[in-house]
Order: structure tokens, then C-alpha cells, then sequence
């Protein structure tokens, strides 16, 4: 530990943390020094004396310094400088494993890009490259640069554990504050279908944090159908059903619900019709879809037709942009709910 002398707002006990927000938000606050209560007055360390208009008095102290771990991983990744102004500023995190897209031309520089996200993030256990959707099931082609092999983890979020496997399993941890925004609509009683439910995080939040009657979680993906039994197991829910098969063919047995999920985005649309007949009068349906940015209207009015052709009534109860697929693409949230039969 080295004491420094350093610049401090002197600020009363219960105005200390409002304080050192407001410095932090005007970049005043030094983070390099330890900030140290002295009676009822609490010194904050700041940058310069422009700190004392914020109406406190300000002196220097002895204060002890503190080592300030680097954030940014691209400042300490092995990589050319040219390289490193061209690396992501954004990846997802699945629990302890990291996962970064590079462009094409960058990919030859993974394996440093990864150790350099080891390094900055000690909480990660593995870094993996995505290089891209495959298959049927669209799952993620993850290629471990770094850290651990295995890619399967327990991620949480709003107190839901998750068992899951990014590399086998669809999975958009970015949508964590939707799931919950969902379950919070969730009345009690209901009847719910999650069509592609995956590992369970739409039908695992309601579970949680609603009282439904049901939850109907259906997937094709035989691992991530086991990783939602064990899920299920893991936030001691009862009232998820797990359902391995294809959506449309499971939902020939459900009979009246109150709110069907769609969390398939790049063709949750094709099974439209298919939920609209099993959805009772007043229910939601939640349908997830990644389109460009100034087609979703038109979208819009084509699910309506659709619905039209059906002799059903609906409507858009909320279009929102929920974050950005590419430069052009966004994910889409729609929920549309069932008014009338013609």
C-alpha cells in the first residue's frame, strides 16, 4: 500500500455516496485513491479542484493509493495496434464463458483476443469465438480460443439458475430483462406455451416470478430439453412441462392458452397462424423477430392480414427494438394480443 497526497472532498456521512455518484458521473472522481471515512465526514479523492463546486470544501489529505485493474481488454490484448481499434467493444457473457464475434480477417488474432479477456475479467473460465449460426436448430458455432474446453455453464439472471451449453443450445443472455418483463405480465392461473423454449429462460422466469397454472416448454433440441429438466430442477419450479418435439405438432394437444411465447426470431413467423388458433380471446402472444430496421412496420401489417385471412381480429399491444443484430437488423418484440373472431 502506498499513501499519496491527494485532492478530497470532505462530505458528511450520509451524502457520501449520492456524492461520489455525481463525481463519477462528471468524471471528477479519482479512482486510483482509496476513499477513507474520518468521523462523520467522508473524504472523496478527486481529480481536480473544479470538484469543489459540487458546494463541499475540498483539501488534500494523506490518502492510500489502490491498484486500478484494467477494464478495457483491448488495451492489454498482444495484438498490433491496427488490430486492436478494430476489436468488438461488446460481447456476451454466458455465465463464466465469454463470447466474441471477430471479423474474418481478425480471426487469426483469437487466441490472444481471448487470453487478453482471461486476464481483464478473472470471473471467465472460457472464451469462445463465434463464427455463426448452424444448422437446423440454429445453435451458435463456438470455437474455444481460450481458457477452459467445455463451454457448458450455469449462467443467472433475476435469480433464475440456468444450466445451458452455448455451443449445443440456443441462448441470448441480452435478453434477460425481457424474460422478466414478460413473467411480470404473467397473470395468476394462467395457461402458458413456450414454443421454443430451449433451456427454459422464458418458461423458468414466469415459473418463478408468476403463478401460472402451466408452462408448456417445448423445444426440438434434445440437449437443451435435458439441460430445462435439470433447470427446472435447479429453481425447484413445478409447474414447467418439458415437451421435446417440434412445436407445431406438440401444440395440436394444447387446448386454450392464455399466452404463447415465439422466442424463435429468425422464423418464429411461419408459425403464426399455428399459435393464433390455440390462443384464447384476450391472451398475447410474444413473437420475437430480427428484420431490418425499417421493415418492422410492415411486418406488423402482415401479421395483422394474416390474422384477417384467419377471420381474427388482433392487436399490437407493443412493437419495441430490443437490441441490435447488425448494422442494419435489430431483434423485435411484438406483442399482439387476440381481440376478436370475425
Amino acid at each position: 500500500m502506498i499513501t499519496v497526497c491527494a485532492l478530497c472532498l470532505k462530505v458528511p456521512r450520509g451524502e457520501a455516496e449520492s456524492t461520489r455518484k455525481k463525481l463519477l458521473e462528471l468524471g471528477l472522481l479519482d479512482i486510483g485513491v482509496r476513499i477513507r471515512r474520518d468521523g462523520d465526514i467522508v473524504l472523496l479523492p478527486v481529480l481536480s479542484s473544479e470538484a469543489a463546486t459540487l458546494g463541499y470544501e475540498i483539501a488534500e489529505e494523506e490518502m492510500d493509493s489502490r491498484e486500478v485493474l484494467e477494464t478495457d481488454y483491448r488495451n492489454v490484448a498482444d495484438v498490433p495496434d491496427g488490430v486492436r481499434e478494430r476489436l468488438p467493444t461488446s460481447f456476451d457473457i454466458i455465465g463464466d464463458v465469454a463470447i466474441i464475434r471477430l471479423e474474418d480477417d481478425l480471426a487469426e488474432h483469437a487466441d490472444r483476443v481471448g487470453e487478453a479477456l482471461l486476464r481483464t475479467f478473472p470471473r471467465l473460465r472460457t472464451v469462445a469465438l463465434d463464427q455463426g449460426v448452424k444448422g437446423e436448430l440454429r445453435v451458435r458455432d463456438l470455437q474455444v480460443v481460450a481458457g477452459d474446453p467445455s463451454t457448458e455453464t450455469v449462467h443467472l439472471e433475476h435469480g433464475v439458475r440456468l444450466a445451458v451449453d452455448p455451443a449445443k443450445e440456443y441462448f441470448n443472455p441480452r435478453l434477460a430483462n425481457e424474460r422478466m418483463r414478460v413473467a411480470s405480465l404473467v397473470k395468476g392461473g394462467e395457461k402458458v406455451v413456450d414454443m421454443f423454449a430451449g433451456v427454459g429462460p422464458f418458461s423458468i422466469m414466469i415459473a418463478k416470478h408468476a403463478s401460472p397454472a402451466v408452462v408448456y416448454a417445448m423445444d426440438l433440441n434434445r440437449d437443451a430439453v435435458e439441460h430445462l429438466k435439470e433447470n427446472i430442477r435447479l429453481n425447484k419450479v413445478t409447474t414447467v412441462v418439458p415437451l421435446e418435439g417440434d412445436a407445431v405438432e406438440l401444440l395440436s394437444g394444447i387446448v386454450g392458452a392464455d399466452r404463447i411465447i415465439m422466442n424463435l426470431p429468425h422464423s418464429a413467423r411461419s408459425f403464426f397462424a399455428d399459435a393464433l388458433t390455440k390462443l384464447n380471446m384476450g391472451g398475447t402472444i410474444h413473437l420475437y423477430v430480427i428484420c431490418e430496421r425499417d421493415e418492422i412496420s410492415s411486418i406488423a401489417v402482415g401479421l395483422s392480414a394474416e390474422a384477417r385471412g384467419m377471420c381474427v381480429r388482433i392487436g399490437m399491444d407493443r412493437i419495441e427494438e430490443l437490441k441490435t443484430y447488425s448494422p442494419t437488423m435489430s431483434v423485435f418484440a411484438l406483442d399482439i394480443r387476440l381481440l376478436d373472431w370475425c
